[in-house]
């Protein structure tokens, strides 16, 4: 009898060690888990920054060369305004000259019909 409580004692004593090695062993295994799973998920969101940065870059590139466009454009009208306007200015300038040079042959013409007569 005293043989078999020390037997049962024993063999208590061994399958408590062996549920708290069972025990050590769950808890690792879920604690690895947790880990892969918070591993996952910060890369899942390192991968969804990427992408929301890329967007986002996309966005401000395809911003800037619409400014970059309209800039442009507004420079390209100056420069027609400017040409258009020198080229308005130069015939008006051609006119006057036309008219100047009018008047300087007639003035001539008249002083040599004074100088004949």
């Amino acid at each position: 009898t005293q043989d078999q409580k020390k037997k049962d004692g024993d063999q208590k004593k061994l399958d408590e060690q062996k549920k708290k090695i069972q025990d050590d062993k769950n808890k690792k295994e879920q604690d690895k888990k947790r880990q892969d799973e918070l591993k996952k998920k910060t890369q899942d969101q390192k991968k969804k920054d990427g992408v929301q940065k890329k967007l986002d870059d996309q966005k401000k590139k395809n911003q800037d060369d619409k400014k970059k466009k309209e800039l442009d454009k507004k420079k390209q009208e100056e420069l027609k305004k400017k040409d258009q306007d020198k080229k308005k200015k130069d015939g008006d300038q051609k006119k006057l000259d036309d008219q100047k040079k009018k008047l300087d042959d007639k003035n001539k013409k008249e002083l040599d019909k004074k100088k004949e007569a």
